[in-house]
């Protein structure tokens, strides 16, 4: 059966509706899943690696350990299975464009806007690599941009299972060769850093609208990417100035030493460069300076495993969904769970409705209802545990308690984690 054969069919528990993207390992549909009756992305093999039986062992056990991240910039994924000889990872659907596509449509993208699209990226990047994970493939195709800017990073595991099952020479690219790192491409162990590498290289094609190594064969993308300088910035898009293109080339630097040590560290780098504050998302003139007020950083959530969320002035939108600033990937959460309010005197949280509550210090909060929201509290969204704490540059300014100090006091009070 050819792949092309799957739209339109019942196949198994799903209704293959349309094909969304191919690529050189496997086809993306949107589907809808008749068992737990909801649209989702079904990512199938192509069928020359689903006939691997190395390949799928690999595959399985890589899509497993993505499952387990945990992060609202990386994808879900739901289910792992095969089905009529095809292997299959189920994935959360996303309904935006690829960042890829941004690209071709717009050429080079609003600087403010390549900074809060880095910021994303390297949220999640600098998460996968606390797990111990090289997502091994960071290129605009496999970056979603939804609603407000949303980013989504998608696709770990499968570069480094094909990698592992010796199918290279099978004409399945390790990778796309022109995001590749230097190491990368010659076949050496990776890190962290390798990823560094390829998220500066979507930041120099977001500043430019092309990739810095582009060839016309893979011979000569090799050869360029290891030996000759990426071409300068600034004569490709006047916006940018030498301490942005600086930082840009400092992540393609062609050994892992040279480069940042955190893809966090790149993205800090590039908004102080811009002269952004952090937490500017994308817009231009007035509209871009009234954002960059609005998203000034006044607390963050900070979960049980060092993930913060940060909560700027204004409102911001928590839930399961991910046109919520705060995205919480868990199906407890409810897709518009609640919001929180701050303005210059305090924060309030309302529940927006949600089927399993919003909590504070253990108290349940009525439906719709503002509550005050201050450093030190416990906040339940669901399931999830979220502590209270000020940004440290707003703790050194008004002389504040430590966050120590802030959870010594609130739980002196008899307050606990939902």
């Amino acid at each position: 059966m050819h792949m092309q054969d799957l739209v339109g069919r019942a196949w198994g528990r799903f209704l293959i509706i349309e094909e969304r993207g191919r690529g050189g390992m496997a086809v993306v549909y949107r589907a809808y899943d008749n068992v737990l009756q909801r649209t989702v992305a079904l990512k199938v093999l192509l069928p020359h690696l689903a006939a691997n039986a190395e390949f799928t062992r690999r595959f399985e056990r890589e899509a497993i350990t993505a499952a387990n991240l945990r992060h609202p910039n990386v994808v879900i994924i739901y289910d792992v299975g095969s089905n009529e000889n095809f292997q299959y990872i189920v994935m959360e659907y996303l309904d935006g464009p690829t960042l890829q596509q941004e690209i071709q449509k717009k050429g080079s993208l609003p600087i403010n806007k390549v900074i809060s699209i880095i910021r994303q990226l390297a949220s999640a990047l600098d998460y996968a690599h606390q797990q111990g994970l090289v997502h091994r493939d960071i290129k605009p195709a496999n970056v979603i941009v939804g609603a407000r800017d949303h980013i989504t990073l998608t696709d770990f595991g499968l570069v480094k299972a094909a990698n592992m099952a010796k199918i290279t020479g099978e004409g399945i690219a390790s990778g796309t060769l022109k995001y590749m790192s230097p190491e990368q491409a010659m076949g050496k162990e990776l890190d962290g850093r390798s990823d560094v590498y390829s998220l500066g290289v979507v930041a120099y094609e977001m500043l430019s609208g092309e990739a810095p190594f582009s060839a016309t064969t893979p011979y000569q993308v090799l050869s360029e990417l290891i030996h000759k300088p990426p071409p300068p910035l600034s004569p490709l898009n006047s916006s940018v100035n030498t301490r942005l293109e600086q930082a840009v080339f400092r992540a393609l630097a062609k050994e892992p030493t040279g480069r940042f040590g955190t893809a966090g560290e790149l993205a800090a780098a590039l908004a102080s460069a811009a002269g952004l504050a952090e937490g500017v998302a994308g817009g231009e003139g007035d509209k871009a300076d009234t954002e960059s007020r609005r998203r000034e950083t006044v607390l963050y959530l900070t979960s049980s495993d060092g993930r913060q969320y940060p909560v700027y002035r204004g409102r911001v939108t928590v839930g399961r969904g991910t046109d919520n600033d705060i995205v919480l990937p868990v199906s407890q959460v409810s897709r518009q769970h609640a919001s929180i309010e701050c303005d210059r005197e305090a924060c309030r949280i309302v529940d927006g409705g949600s089927t399993n509550g919003t909590f504070v210090n253990g108290f349940r909060l009525p439906a719709g209802t503002p509550w005050p929201l201050q450093p030190g509290d416990v906040l339940a969204i669901g399931p999830v545990n979220l502590l209270v704490v000020l940004p440290a540059s707003r703790v050194e300014a008004a002389g504040t308690e430590t966050l120590a100090d802030q959870t010594d006091r609130r739980e002196s009070h008899g307050a606990k984690p939902h």
